[in-house]
C-alpha cells in the first residue's frame, strides 16, 4: 500500500471536514482528527520495532502497537454519530465518516502486516499463523467494544487500570453482560478477519503465499 495513496485518502478527509466545517459552521466532527491520529500509532509504533536492536525496546513498541490497534478500525463505529448531526446533509456525513474509517482501516492492516511478519519469524507454518492472525483480530475487536460500549481509552491501562480490569472481568463473567460482550466481539473479529484475508487475497493474486514462511521453513 503505497504512502501516496494514504496521503490522497488523508487529504480527503480533511477537505470533506473543511466543506462540513464551512456550511455547517458546525465543529462537532472535528474530534475525528484525533481518532485518526490514535488509528496512526499502532503503525507509527510498529514501524519502530526493527529500528531498534534492543530486545526491551522491541517488545514495548510491539506492545504499544497491540494497545493501541483496536483504535484503527474503532473509527468504523463513529457511523453511530450520524443520526447525532442534522446540521449537515447526511450525504456529507456519511461520506466524511467512511472516508475516515478507510483510512483508519488502512493504518490497521498495515499495523497488522507488520505484526506477523514480526510473528513469522517465530511460527512455521500455516495453522500457527492463522491463530495468531485471529487472535489479533480477536483482541482488536474486543479493544472496539471495550472503546465503544464500555467508553474506555487505551490509556486507561495506565490512568484507570482497576476500575478498566473490574469491568473486563464483568463483561466476561457476567451473565447480563457476557451475550452482548460475545455477540460484539465476534462479529467485530469475524469482519476485520474478512477485511485482511480479502487485503491477502489481493496481495498475492499473482504468488504464492507461502513465501511467507520460506526463511522459516
Amino acid at each position: 500500500m503505497k504512502k501516496t495513496v494514504l496521503i490522497k485518502l488523508g487529504l480527503f478527509c480533511l477537505g470533506l471536514l473543511i466543506v462540513r466545517v464551512v456550511t455547517s459552521a458546525n465543529w462537532s466532527f472535528v474530534f475525528m482528527f484525533w481518532n485518526l491520529f490514535l488509528a496512526w500509532l499502532p503503525y507509527y509504533f510498529i514501524r519502530l520495532y526493527p529500528k531498534t536492536k534492543s530486545k526491551l525496546k522491541q517488545v514495548c513498541f510491539l506492545l504499544l502497537s497491540l494497545l493501541f490497534l483496536p483504535n484503527a478500525p474503532y473509527i468504523i463505529t463513529d457511523l453511530f454519530h450520524l443520526h447525532q448531526s442534522p446540521v449537515a446533509p447526511l450525504w456529507l456525513d456519511l461520506l466524511l465518516i467512511l472516508s475516515f474509517a478507510m483510512l483508519g482501516l488502512s493504518y490497521f492492516i498495515l499495523s497488522v502486516k507488520e505484526i506477523l511478519l514480526i510473528a513469522a519469524e517465530f511460527i512455521s507454518n500455516k495453522t500457527s499463523y492463522f491463530f495468531v492472525k485471529l487472535s489479533i483480530m480477536l483482541l482488536s475487536a474486543y479493544g472496539i467494544y471495550l472503546g465503544r460500549f464500555l467508553r474506555f481509552n487505551s490509556w486507561d491501562v495506565l490512568t484507570d487500570p482497576l476500575n478498566l480490569i473490574d469491568r473486563i472481568f464483568h463483561s466476561l463473567c457476567d451473565n447480563s453482560q457476557i451475550k452482548e460482550t460475545l455477540s460484539i466481539t465476534l462479529s467485530f473479529a469475524i469482519f476485520l478477519f474478512l477485511i485482511y484475508e480479502l487485503y491477502e487475497s489481493l496481495r498475492y493474486e499473482t504468488s504464492d503465499p507461502k513465501k511467507l514462511f520460506e526463511k522459516t521453513t
